[in-house]
Formats: C-alpha cells, sequence, structure tokens
C-alpha cells in the first residue's frame, strides 16, 4: 500500500513547502476534514487562539515537524516545542511527522505524557518513539478516543513506570 493509499486526504504536494505557517495550517485543515463536528478555533478566536480545535470536548493542539538529522547521528528525530500556556490548553498535541516531503506518522499524545518543554520522536531500526499513540489520519478519531478511555490505566502505568526508573529492584 503506497502512502497516498494509506492517508487518502493527503494532496501529492502538500508537504514541499518550506513555509512552515502553510504547512501548519494546512495539517490543521486536515485533522479538522477526519474529524467530524471538529471546530477550528482559528474560526472563532483567530490565531491568539491558546488550541487550533476542539473536538468532543477535547482541546487539541497541531504541531508539525521535519526530521532533524545531524552527520552524527544514524536516526532520524522530530522536535516538538511546547509552552507552559499549550499544557494548561490542550488536552491532546497531534503531532505530525514529515519525512522527504511525506507524511511519516501522526501521533495523539495525551498532555499527561508529554514532556513539559520538547518532545522528541525518535526513528531507529524501524521502531519509533510513542508507537502506542501512532495513528493514521483516517483513524484518528478512533485513537483519539481510545486513548481518552484507556487513559486512566495508561497513566497508573506510566506512574509506576516512573518510580522504577533509576532504583534497583
Amino acid at each position: 500500500m503506497t502512502k497516498e493509499e494509506k492517508q487518502p486526504n493527503i494532496r501529492k504536494d502538500m508537504f514541499e513547502s518550506n513555509n512552515n505557517h502553510l504547512l501548519h495550517k494546512e495539517s490543521v485543515d486536515l485533522v479538522i476534514k477526519n474529524l467530524p463536528g471538529a471546530v477550528s478555533m482559528d474560526a472563532i478566536a483567530g490565531y491568539k487562539a491558546p488550541y487550533h480545535i476542539e473536538w468532543n470536548g477535547l482541546k487539541l493542539l497541531v504541531k508539525v515537524a521535519r526530521p532533524s538529522k545531524k552527520m552524527s547521528q544514524k536516526r532520524a528525530k522530530w522536535f516538538y516545542a511546547l509552552r507552559k500556556r499549550d499544557h494548561k490548553a490542550a488536552d491532546f498535541f497531534i503531532l505530525f511527522c514529515l519525512f522527504e516531503s511525506n507524511l511519516e506518522a501522526v501521533y495523539t499524545i495525551p498532555r499527561v505524557f508529554s514532556p513539559k518543554v520538547y518532545v522528541t520522536i525518535t526513528r531507529l531500526d524501524g521502531n519509533m518513539r510513542y508507537d502506542y499513540f501512532r495513528t493514521t489520519l483516517q483513524d484518528l478519531a478512533s485513537k483519539l478516543m481510545e486513548v481518552k478511555n484507556n487513559l486512566p490505566k495508561l497513566a497508573k502505568i506510566y506512574r509506576e513506570a516512573e518510580e522504577f526508573k533509576g532504583s534497583e529492584l
């Protein structure tokens, strides 16, 4: 299956632009098209809205990144900068990973799992960080609801793992 078949709402040239504002706007529009009943906060509050989309009572903030690949690195890394107000405003971060003008992945990361300043997604030997939250555009709605419904269980697992970090068993 080609990338176009996996992501049917994406124009072939959509992610070729180097204009970050345009990339972000088109990414927000793609999310809205794939979430029935989603409301664009830009259409209501303008660009000063603290989050981009409201859907089923969830506040979504969309971020887009291309991989940062330094000569010393053998793996692709996507970095997303978050601000303090992003954590206050959004319930979920929808992260687009672009690779060579293609949409490599979409992630639905709940606020409780995102670091305070930078989210880093790394691809190493075909595996990517945060794989549980990975989805496609057409499965975005079901993935958001799955994660929302499993959030108490996932948060408990995460807290327990954090407690064991650095401790000897």
